[in-house]
């Protein structure tokens, strides 16, 4: 007998973070039910910024259309997804998913677990790799149409070999089993490589290949983010990104500097930094110097560093600067379960301030600093704005283009005027439906 899918419910998310919904979109006229909806299913379209140093977003909307015709269940035009030029964004490319009439999302008998974080990657149109499968029968074969559920739980142990039946486990997509058991847990404790190639994803999200050199998939306000600070037609910015791990807006904003001027791109983890390397390298990207440091004492206060090329840096030294903060996460999609608190959520602006604090520092006057969270908490957002307004007498407030986003949130510390020049990524952007984040731009006087 065919099992039927479990879908995601409420009870998925405990009631910290249900409430926290309401209070944050009750203005926005979205209930706790559609704003959970929301969260817990993928973006409608997929976005892939192109590498322009290489090629050209019209020969990327060529290739990934070749691909997609040659799907087995894609007979013509009308059944191809959508792939197009953003109308905004000419390095973007808005990739729509294929109709659900197209897919087989019908559960099989045979099934793998796989953890949550790659459930919500199989949403968003990736195949199954190793390292995310946590159980499977050891009756299953290479080559296989097995069907591919997150265990939301969390209670599949690790190499767990008998049917899981958990009523927190979630049907995302139907595949063809690449490796066995035996490649999966037969001692090798980190396999590597994909383990299931998936068909049938039941967001529709299609997958497709190109070449690492030609660009990446991108949330799309991440993209919106690199166009705030306003880099085009200036040859020789120097630019900081304070939190850069793990280079995807570092290498979009050397792109957008065709590879003059200087991006500093600072990050506490040392590997997290081979990841801005490698992007750079396969983007052939060459004005971006890479640093082993904390943030947080970024500032040469006491000035000794003689040297402009590495930290920490003296004040105002920087043209533009980027504080893509940490934060709570809260704006990742799809979101499957989510467990926290109050106490977690407020720790992070703490942390926040003090980075602010030093991107202003080191701005020099005139100087745009983009301030970015991929999270929807207020006390992330629009409460770090309305506090930096009132410490930093030196800063204002100003447009981003393009207008992607929904206004700030109204109630949170911020007047009317500066709700509408900050943008929000919600429930209520349908035309550009991505990721929860948030975006302000500041220059300083």
């Amino acid at each position: 007998m065919i099992r039927q899918a479990h879908v995601v419910r409420p009870h998925c998310f405990d009631d910290y973070f249900l409430n926290l919904l309401k209070n944050i979109y009750i203005n926005r006229n979205i209930s706790v039910e559609e704003a959970t909806r929301w969260i817990s299913s993928p973006p409608t379209n997929t976005y892939f910024r192109v590498n322009t140093l290489v090629t050209t977003p019209s020969d990327v909307v060529s290739s990934i259309n070749e691909q997609l015709l040659k799907l087995k269940r894609v007979k013509c035009d009308e059944d191809k997804p959508l792939i197009k030029i953003h109308k905004d964004l000419d390095d973007c490319i808005v990739i729509s998913p294929l109709k659900q009439s197209l897919l087989d999302c019908n559960p099989k008998n045979e099934e793998i677990i796989v953890d949550i974080v790659t459930g919500q990657s199989v949403l968003r149109g990736s195949h199954v790799f190793a390292p995310g499968v946590m159980g499977m029968t050891p009756d299953i074969k290479i080559d296989s149409t097995i069907s591919v559920y997150a265990d939301l739980a969390k209670k599949c142990k690790r190499g767990y070999q008998k049917h899981y039946d958990n009523p927190l486990k979630m049907y995302v997509g139907n595949g063809i089993m690449k490796m066995d058991r035996k490649q999966l847990f037969g001692g090798d404790m980190n396999p590597k490589g994909i383990a299931v190639e998936v068909t049938d994803s039941i967001s529709g999200i299609p997958g497709f290949t190109l070449p690492a050199t030609d660009g990446l998939l991108q949330n799309f306000p991440s993209i919106v983010a690199s166009y705030a600070l306003d880099l085009n037609g200036n040859d020789n910015l120097k630019v900081l990104d304070m939190c850069a791990a793990p280079g995807n807006k570092t290498s979009h904003i050397a792109t957008l500097m065709k590879n003059q001027g200087c991006i500093d791109a600072v990050d506490k983890s040392k590997t997290k930094l081979k990841k801005i390397h490698k992007k750079c390298e396969e983007f052939g990207l060459e004005n971006v110097r890479v640093h082993h440091f904390d943030s947080l004492i970024l500032v040469d206060v006491n000035k000794r560093n003689s040297s402009t090329n590495k930290p920490p840096f003296q004040s105002e030294s920087f043209d533009r600067v980027l504080l893509d903060a940490p934060c709570s996460n809260l704006g990742q999609r799809p979101l499957l379960k989510i467990e926290t608190n109050e106490n977690l959520v407020k720790s992070f602006h703490v942390l926040q301030r003090k980075l602010f604090g030093n991107a202003v520092e080191l701005l020099k006057p005139g100087g745009i600093l983009v301030y970015s969270t991929c999270t929807i908490t207020p006390e992330e957002n629009e409460q770090n704005v309305a506090w930096a307004l009132e410490k930093f007498a030196q800063l204002e407030l100003v447009a981003i283009n393009p207008v992607a986003g929904a206004p700030g949130l109204p109630n949170f510390g911020l007047s009317d005027m500066n709700c509408e020049l900050v943008q929000r990524f919600g429930p209520d952007n349908v035309e550009n439906d991505s990721i929860g984040f948030f975006i302000a731009k500041f220059r300083k006087k």
